[in-house]
Protein backbone atom coordinates (compact mmCIF):
# COMPACT_ATOMS: atom_id res chain seq x y z
CA UNK A 1 0.00 0.00 0.00
CA UNK A 2 1.62 3.52 -0.78
CA UNK A 3 2.17 6.12 1.65
CA UNK A 4 0.59 9.35 1.03
CA UNK A 5 2.72 11.57 -0.18
CA UNK A 6 2.62 15.54 1.08
CA UNK A 7 3.86 18.17 -1.60
CA UNK A 8 7.35 20.20 -0.44
CA UNK A 9 7.71 23.24 1.36
CA UNK A 10 6.20 25.21 4.26
CA UNK A 11 4.44 22.38 6.51
CA UNK A 12 0.79 22.55 6.13
CA UNK A 13 -1.55 22.67 8.96
CA UNK A 14 -2.47 19.29 8.91
CA UNK A 15 1.01 17.78 8.99
CA UNK A 16 0.65 15.97 12.09
CA UNK A 17 -2.73 13.90 10.70
CA UNK A 18 -0.29 13.10 7.69
CA UNK A 19 2.68 12.11 9.80
CA UNK A 20 0.83 10.02 11.99
CA UNK A 21 -1.22 8.62 8.81
CA UNK A 22 2.27 8.07 7.29
CA UNK A 23 4.22 6.24 10.53
CA UNK A 24 1.36 3.67 10.97
CA UNK A 25 2.42 -0.09 10.73
CA UNK A 26 1.60 -2.04 7.39
CA UNK A 27 -1.41 -3.60 9.56
CA UNK A 28 -2.81 -2.77 12.82
CA UNK A 29 -4.55 -5.35 15.07
CA UNK A 30 -5.72 -2.78 17.93
CA UNK A 31 -7.06 0.28 18.38
CA UNK A 32 -6.77 3.64 16.01
CA UNK A 33 -3.69 5.99 16.39
CA UNK A 34 -5.10 9.09 17.71
CA UNK A 35 -3.67 12.76 16.87
CA UNK A 36 -5.74 15.71 18.59
CA UNK A 37 -9.04 12.83 18.68
CA UNK A 38 -8.83 12.25 15.46
CA UNK A 39 -7.85 8.63 14.75
CA UNK A 40 -6.27 5.90 12.13
CA UNK A 41 -6.69 2.58 11.88
CA UNK A 42 -4.62 0.78 9.21
CA UNK A 43 -6.23 -2.40 8.02
CA UNK A 44 -5.41 -4.95 5.33
CA UNK A 45 -6.79 -2.96 3.00
CA UNK A 46 -7.78 0.23 3.86
CA UNK A 47 -7.29 3.30 6.40
CA UNK A 48 -9.91 3.96 8.50
CA UNK A 49 -11.00 6.93 10.39
CA UNK A 50 -12.17 7.32 13.70
CA UNK A 51 -13.06 10.61 16.61
CA UNK A 52 -12.51 10.60 19.91
CA UNK A 53 -15.46 12.39 22.03
CA UNK A 54 -15.55 13.27 25.41
CA UNK A 55 -19.00 12.40 27.09
CA UNK A 56 -18.58 15.94 29.13
CA UNK A 57 -22.26 14.84 30.85
CA UNK A 58 -22.46 11.37 30.10
CA UNK A 59 -25.00 9.47 27.78
CA UNK A 60 -25.89 6.36 25.81
CA UNK A 61 -23.98 5.62 22.90
CA UNK A 62 -24.72 2.07 20.77
CA UNK A 63 -26.92 0.55 23.59
CA UNK A 64 -23.99 1.57 26.14
CA UNK A 65 -23.92 3.76 28.94
CA UNK A 66 -20.85 6.22 29.77
CA UNK A 67 -20.33 8.12 32.89
CA UNK A 68 -19.74 11.99 32.91
CA UNK A 69 -15.84 12.68 31.86
CA UNK A 70 -15.65 9.27 30.17
CA UNK A 71 -14.46 8.70 26.07
CA UNK A 72 -16.29 6.96 22.63
CA UNK A 73 -14.69 6.23 19.68
CA UNK A 74 -16.86 6.74 16.89
CA UNK A 75 -15.95 4.79 13.45
CA UNK A 76 -16.62 7.34 10.25
CA UNK A 77 -14.89 5.06 7.65
CA UNK A 78 -12.87 4.63 5.15
CA UNK A 79 -10.12 7.37 5.02
CA UNK A 80 -10.60 8.26 1.28
CA UNK A 81 -14.16 9.58 2.15
CA UNK A 82 -12.47 12.16 4.36
CA UNK A 83 -11.01 15.18 4.33
CA UNK A 84 -8.89 16.59 7.31
CA UNK A 85 -11.17 19.71 7.51
CA UNK A 86 -14.29 17.51 7.34
CA UNK A 87 -12.81 15.48 10.52
CA UNK A 88 -12.09 18.53 12.33
CA UNK A 89 -15.37 19.71 11.44
CA UNK A 90 -17.73 16.44 12.34
CA UNK A 91 -15.19 15.87 15.57
CA UNK A 92 -16.37 19.27 16.95
CA UNK A 93 -20.11 18.71 15.96
CA UNK A 94 -19.66 15.55 17.94
CA UNK A 95 -18.52 17.17 20.84
CA UNK A 96 -21.04 20.17 20.64
CA UNK A 97 -23.61 17.39 20.81
CA UNK A 98 -21.67 15.80 24.06
CA UNK A 99 -21.00 19.42 25.75
CA UNK A 100 -25.13 19.59 25.56
CA UNK A 101 -26.06 16.46 26.60
CA UNK A 102 -27.55 15.87 23.44
CA UNK A 103 -27.35 12.27 21.41
CA UNK A 104 -24.61 11.58 19.20
CA UNK A 105 -26.31 9.60 16.84
CA UNK A 106 -30.22 11.57 15.94
CA UNK A 107 -32.91 8.90 17.08
CA UNK A 108 -34.90 7.53 13.54
CA UNK A 109 -38.43 7.71 14.85
CA UNK A 110 -40.81 5.47 14.86
CA UNK A 111 -43.09 4.10 12.71
CA UNK A 112 -46.71 3.95 14.08
CA UNK A 113 -47.46 0.58 13.52
CA UNK A 114 -44.10 0.05 15.58
CA UNK A 115 -44.70 2.39 18.31
CA UNK A 116 -48.69 1.29 18.85
CA UNK A 117 -47.40 -2.77 19.26
CA UNK A 118 -44.81 -1.78 21.64
CA UNK A 119 -47.22 0.02 23.37
CA UNK A 120 -50.23 -2.71 23.02
CA UNK A 121 -47.63 -4.92 24.54
CA UNK A 122 -47.07 -3.23 27.96
CA UNK A 123 -51.09 -2.27 28.33
CA UNK A 124 -52.13 -5.65 27.84
CA UNK A 125 -51.44 -6.69 32.12
CA UNK A 126 -52.81 -3.56 32.99
CA UNK A 127 -54.99 -2.07 30.37
CA UNK A 128 -59.19 -2.47 30.97
CA UNK A 129 -61.18 -3.27 28.17
CA UNK A 130 -57.56 -4.07 26.29
CA UNK A 131 -59.53 -6.28 23.83
CA UNK A 132 -61.30 -3.16 22.23
CA UNK A 133 -57.76 -0.97 22.53
CA UNK A 134 -56.41 -3.62 20.58
CA UNK A 135 -59.46 -4.06 17.76
CA UNK A 136 -58.78 -0.36 17.48
CA UNK A 137 -55.49 -0.19 16.78
CA UNK A 138 -55.39 -2.94 14.44
CA UNK A 139 -59.17 -2.28 12.21
CA UNK A 140 -59.05 1.29 12.38
CA UNK A 141 -55.61 3.10 13.43
CA UNK A 142 -53.22 1.02 11.66
CA UNK A 143 -55.01 1.36 8.33
CA UNK A 144 -54.81 5.12 8.60
CA UNK A 145 -51.57 5.89 10.33
CA UNK A 146 -49.50 2.07 10.54
CA UNK A 147 -46.52 2.86 7.80
CA UNK A 148 -46.24 6.84 8.72
CA UNK A 149 -43.46 7.89 11.65
CA UNK A 150 -45.33 9.22 14.68
CA UNK A 151 -43.55 12.65 13.92
CA UNK A 152 -44.80 12.51 9.97
CA UNK A 153 -48.73 12.61 11.13
CA UNK A 154 -49.98 15.89 10.41
CA UNK A 155 -53.16 17.79 11.93
CA UNK A 156 -54.36 17.05 8.18
CA UNK A 157 -54.13 13.58 8.81
CA UNK A 158 -56.20 13.47 11.60
CA UNK A 159 -58.67 15.66 10.31
CA UNK A 160 -58.94 13.27 7.06
CA UNK A 161 -59.20 10.27 9.05
CA UNK A 162 -61.55 11.63 11.51
CA UNK A 163 -64.14 12.67 8.50
CA UNK A 164 -63.33 9.29 6.74
CA UNK A 165 -64.45 7.35 9.96
CA UNK A 166 -67.61 9.72 10.64
CA UNK A 167 -68.80 8.53 6.93
CA UNK A 168 -69.50 5.07 7.90
CA UNK A 169 -69.64 5.44 11.90
CA UNK A 170 -71.45 6.99 15.04
CA UNK A 171 -69.89 10.10 16.33
CA UNK A 172 -69.43 8.35 19.83
CA UNK A 173 -67.89 5.61 18.08
CA UNK A 174 -64.62 7.49 15.98
CA UNK A 175 -64.70 9.44 19.45
CA UNK A 176 -63.50 6.25 21.40
CA UNK A 177 -60.93 5.09 18.32
CA UNK A 178 -59.61 8.36 18.49
CA UNK A 179 -59.28 8.28 22.39
CA UNK A 180 -57.07 5.24 21.52
CA UNK A 181 -55.47 7.27 18.86
CA UNK A 182 -54.23 9.82 21.20
CA UNK A 183 -53.56 7.73 24.18
CA UNK A 184 -50.65 6.17 21.82
CA UNK A 185 -49.48 9.90 21.09
CA UNK A 186 -49.69 11.02 24.21
CA UNK A 187 -47.35 8.52 25.33
CA UNK A 188 -45.10 8.91 22.30
CA UNK A 189 -44.94 12.64 23.84
CA UNK A 190 -43.86 11.42 27.21
CA UNK A 191 -41.04 8.92 25.99
CA UNK A 192 -39.66 11.71 24.01
CA UNK A 193 -40.27 10.41 20.48
CA UNK A 194 -42.27 12.95 19.58
CA UNK A 195 -42.84 17.21 20.34
CA UNK A 196 -46.92 17.10 20.52
CA UNK A 197 -49.50 15.08 19.78
CA UNK A 198 -51.09 16.22 16.24
CA UNK A 199 -54.82 15.63 17.54
CA UNK A 200 -54.17 18.76 19.77
CA UNK A 201 -55.50 21.09 17.31
CA UNK A 202 -57.56 18.54 15.14
CA UNK A 203 -61.11 19.28 14.56
CA UNK A 204 -63.47 18.49 17.12
CA UNK A 205 -66.01 15.37 16.57
CA UNK A 206 -69.11 17.35 17.20
CA UNK A 207 -73.15 15.34 17.47
CA UNK A 208 -72.04 13.37 20.36
CA UNK A 209 -74.78 13.16 22.76
CA UNK A 210 -73.57 11.84 26.22
CA UNK A 211 -76.06 8.62 27.41
CA UNK A 212 -78.31 8.92 30.26
CA UNK A 213 -80.25 5.89 29.88
CA UNK A 214 -82.35 4.79 32.93
CA UNK A 215 -84.18 1.54 33.72
CA UNK A 216 -87.69 1.95 35.15
CA UNK A 217 -89.91 -0.47 37.23
CA UNK A 218 -91.69 -2.30 34.19
CA UNK A 219 -88.72 -2.24 32.00
CA UNK A 220 -86.56 -4.14 34.92
CA UNK A 221 -89.03 -6.55 35.48
CA UNK A 222 -89.03 -6.74 31.53
CA UNK A 223 -85.67 -8.21 32.18
CA UNK A 224 -85.72 -10.61 34.55
CA UNK A 225 -88.80 -12.23 32.72
CA UNK A 226 -86.26 -12.37 29.69
CA UNK A 227 -83.30 -13.33 31.44
CA UNK A 228 -85.38 -16.14 33.00
CA UNK A 229 -87.05 -17.44 29.70
CA UNK A 230 -83.56 -17.80 28.30
CA UNK A 231 -82.57 -19.79 31.53
CA UNK A 232 -85.70 -22.21 30.74
CA UNK A 233 -84.60 -22.93 27.41
CA UNK A 234 -81.09 -23.42 28.23
CA UNK A 235 -82.55 -26.28 30.87
CA UNK A 236 -84.22 -27.97 28.30
CA UNK A 237 -81.21 -28.08 25.88
CA UNK A 238 -78.99 -29.41 28.83
CA UNK A 239 -78.11 -32.80 27.47
CA UNK A 240 -77.54 -31.81 23.64
CA UNK A 241 -75.65 -28.92 24.86
CA UNK A 242 -73.88 -30.57 28.04
CA UNK A 243 -70.82 -27.60 28.53
CA UNK A 244 -73.33 -24.53 28.05
CA UNK A 245 -72.74 -22.23 30.96
CA UNK A 246 -76.34 -21.99 32.96
CA UNK A 247 -78.33 -20.89 35.63
CA UNK A 248 -76.35 -17.79 36.26
CA UNK A 249 -77.95 -14.76 34.26
CA UNK A 250 -80.22 -13.91 36.24
CA UNK A 251 -78.14 -13.94 38.94
CA UNK A 252 -75.53 -11.50 36.94
CA UNK A 253 -77.79 -8.84 35.98
CA UNK A 254 -79.64 -8.82 40.00
CA UNK A 255 -76.03 -8.40 41.37
CA UNK A 256 -75.64 -5.65 38.28
CA UNK A 257 -78.72 -3.59 39.84
CA UNK A 258 -77.91 -4.22 43.58
CA UNK A 259 -74.53 -3.67 43.35
CA UNK A 260 -73.88 -0.68 41.10
CA UNK A 261 -70.45 -2.79 39.81
CA UNK A 262 -69.51 -2.56 36.17
CA UNK A 263 -69.25 -6.07 34.35
CA UNK A 264 -65.29 -6.75 34.61
CA UNK A 265 -66.10 -5.97 38.70
CA UNK A 266 -68.38 -8.53 39.09
CA UNK A 267 -66.81 -11.13 36.24
CA UNK A 268 -63.39 -10.67 39.00
CA UNK A 269 -65.69 -11.11 42.01
CA UNK A 270 -64.39 -14.47 44.06
CA UNK A 271 -65.78 -16.44 47.61
CA UNK A 272 -62.54 -14.82 49.08
CA UNK A 273 -63.97 -11.28 48.75
CA UNK A 274 -66.77 -11.51 50.48
CA UNK A 275 -66.57 -10.51 54.05
CA UNK A 276 -68.89 -10.51 56.83
CA UNK A 277 -67.99 -7.43 59.02
CA UNK A 278 -70.49 -8.05 61.98
CA UNK A 279 -74.02 -10.02 62.11
CA UNK A 280 -76.06 -8.63 58.83
CA UNK A 281 -73.35 -6.60 57.86
CA UNK A 282 -71.72 -8.56 54.96
CA UNK A 283 -69.85 -6.95 52.34
CA UNK A 284 -68.03 -7.73 49.08
CA UNK A 285 -64.09 -6.27 48.08
CA UNK A 286 -63.83 -5.24 44.70
CA UNK A 287 -60.79 -5.37 42.72
CA UNK A 288 -59.17 -4.31 39.41
CA UNK A 289 -61.81 -1.36 39.34
CA UNK A 290 -60.87 0.95 36.97
CA UNK A 291 -59.69 3.44 39.47
CA UNK A 292 -56.90 0.64 40.43
CA UNK A 293 -58.24 1.28 43.80
CA UNK A 294 -60.28 -1.51 45.83
CA UNK A 295 -63.47 -0.69 47.75
CA UNK A 296 -65.92 -2.28 49.61
CA UNK A 297 -69.50 -2.47 48.58
CA UNK A 298 -72.31 -3.77 51.08
CA UNK A 299 -74.73 -6.75 50.02
CA UNK A 300 -78.23 -6.77 50.00
CA UNK A 301 -80.25 -9.89 50.74
CA UNK A 302 -80.51 -10.50 46.88
CA UNK A 303 -76.67 -10.46 46.60
CA UNK A 304 -76.42 -12.68 49.82
CA UNK A 305 -78.63 -14.81 47.70
CA UNK A 306 -76.80 -15.13 44.79
CA UNK A 307 -73.58 -15.70 46.75
CA UNK A 308 -75.16 -19.40 48.49
CA UNK A 309 -76.67 -20.02 44.84
CA UNK A 310 -73.24 -19.87 42.96
CA UNK A 311 -71.65 -22.14 45.66
CA UNK A 312 -73.43 -24.75 44.05
CA UNK A 313 -72.65 -23.73 40.38
CA UNK A 314 -70.22 -26.37 38.12
CA UNK A 315 -67.06 -24.60 37.27
CA UNK A 316 -63.37 -26.04 36.79
CA UNK A 317 -61.21 -27.25 39.41
CA UNK A 318 -59.81 -23.88 41.71
CA UNK A 319 -62.12 -21.50 39.76
CA UNK A 320 -63.51 -19.50 43.27
CA UNK A 321 -65.13 -16.74 41.20
CA UNK A 322 -69.02 -16.21 42.11
CA UNK A 323 -69.41 -15.64 38.17
CA UNK A 324 -67.49 -18.69 36.95
CA UNK A 325 -67.46 -16.99 32.88
CA UNK A 326 -65.28 -15.74 30.38
CA UNK A 327 -65.65 -11.85 29.68
CA UNK A 328 -66.68 -13.16 25.58
CA UNK A 329 -69.46 -15.83 27.38
CA UNK A 330 -70.95 -13.10 29.52
CA UNK A 331 -70.89 -10.28 26.76
CA UNK A 332 -72.52 -12.88 23.82
CA UNK A 333 -75.20 -13.51 26.69
CA UNK A 334 -76.09 -10.21 27.88
CA UNK A 335 -76.89 -9.24 23.87
CA UNK A 336 -79.29 -11.64 23.60
CA UNK A 337 -80.69 -11.18 26.82
CA UNK A 338 -80.99 -6.74 26.10
CA UNK A 339 -82.37 -8.16 22.21
CA UNK A 340 -84.81 -10.43 23.94
CA UNK A 341 -86.21 -7.76 26.05
CA UNK A 342 -87.30 -5.25 23.38
CA UNK A 343 -85.28 -2.81 24.61
CA UNK A 344 -83.00 -1.41 21.70
CA UNK A 345 -80.65 0.73 23.36
CA UNK A 346 -80.22 -1.00 26.71
CA UNK A 347 -77.41 -2.18 27.98
CA UNK A 348 -75.54 -3.41 31.57
CA UNK A 349 -74.36 -0.06 32.38
CA UNK A 350 -77.72 1.31 32.35
CA UNK A 351 -78.20 -0.42 35.82
CA UNK A 352 -75.57 1.12 37.38
CA UNK A 353 -76.41 4.48 36.31
CA UNK A 354 -80.43 3.26 37.66
CA UNK A 355 -78.71 2.20 40.74
CA UNK A 356 -77.15 5.27 41.32
CA UNK A 357 -79.85 7.25 40.66
CA UNK A 358 -82.85 5.67 42.63
CA UNK A 359 -80.47 5.60 45.79
CA UNK A 360 -79.77 9.69 45.30
CA UNK A 361 -83.78 10.11 44.70
CA UNK A 362 -84.16 7.94 47.87
CA UNK A 363 -82.29 10.29 50.38
CA UNK A 364 -78.84 8.49 49.86
CA UNK A 365 -76.05 11.08 50.41
CA UNK A 366 -74.09 11.97 46.97
CA UNK A 367 -70.97 11.13 48.17
CA UNK A 368 -72.04 7.72 49.47
CA UNK A 369 -73.18 6.73 46.43
CA UNK A 370 -70.17 7.84 45.25
CA UNK A 371 -68.06 5.62 46.77
CA UNK A 372 -70.20 2.49 46.19
CA UNK A 373 -69.32 2.99 42.25
CA UNK A 374 -66.34 3.66 42.82
CA UNK A 375 -65.51 7.57 42.10
CA UNK A 376 -63.54 9.54 43.48
CA UNK A 377 -65.64 12.77 43.99
CA UNK A 378 -69.33 13.33 42.77
CA UNK A 379 -68.76 15.32 39.45
CA UNK A 380 -68.66 12.34 36.98
CA UNK A 381 -71.80 10.70 39.03
CA UNK A 382 -73.94 14.35 38.10
CA UNK A 383 -72.93 13.91 34.98
CA UNK A 384 -73.20 10.26 33.69
CA UNK A 385 -74.78 8.28 36.57
CA UNK A 386 -77.76 9.86 38.51
CA UNK A 387 -80.78 12.33 37.74
CA UNK A 388 -80.35 15.18 39.94
CA UNK A 389 -82.54 15.59 42.73
CA UNK A 390 -82.39 19.26 42.90
CA UNK A 391 -83.56 19.81 39.57
CA UNK A 392 -86.63 17.29 40.61
CA UNK A 393 -87.25 19.00 43.83
CA UNK A 394 -86.77 22.76 41.27
CA UNK A 395 -89.77 20.94 39.27
CA UNK A 396 -92.13 20.42 42.09
CA UNK A 397 -91.35 24.08 42.90
CA UNK A 398 -92.98 25.45 39.53
CA UNK A 399 -95.31 22.96 39.75
CA UNK A 400 -96.72 24.62 42.95
CA UNK A 401 -96.05 28.33 41.96
CA UNK A 402 -98.10 27.41 38.35
CA UNK A 403 -100.82 25.82 40.31
CA UNK A 404 -101.11 29.70 42.47
CA UNK A 405 -98.84 28.63 45.59
CA UNK A 406 -95.89 31.06 45.18
CA UNK A 407 -94.90 30.68 48.63
CA UNK A 408 -93.61 27.22 47.04
CA UNK A 409 -90.77 29.56 45.04
CA UNK A 410 -90.41 32.47 48.25
CA UNK A 411 -92.97 34.77 47.35
CA UNK A 412 -96.39 35.89 47.58
CA UNK A 413 -99.16 33.97 46.47
CA UNK A 414 -101.16 35.78 43.46
CA UNK A 415 -103.77 37.71 44.41
CA UNK A 416 -107.55 36.30 43.44
CA UNK A 417 -109.65 38.04 40.71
Amino acid sequence: MEQPRRPRGRPSRYAAYEELEASLPKVMTKRPAYHDRIGLFRGQKAFTVWVKVRMTRGGDYKGRTYKPGESVEIKLGERASWSWPELEQERDRLQGLADKGEPLVAKIPSSFDEYADAWLKRKKATAKGYVTLKSHVEKYLKTAFGRKSLDAISVADVNKWIATQRTTLKPATVQRQLATFNAIMNDAVRTGELDRNPSERADRIRDIEGRQRFVTDKEWKAILAAAEKIENEKAKRAEQMPFEKRGWLTDFVTWAYHSGMRRAEILGLTFASIRELEPGHTVVEVTGTKSGKSRFVTCTPEMLAIVGRSKDAERAKDDDRIFPLSMTTAKRALTKLWKATGLDDVRLHDLRRTHATQLILNGIDVRTVAGRLGHTGTGMLAKHYAVDLGDKQAAEAFHAFSNGDARAMGGKAAPEE
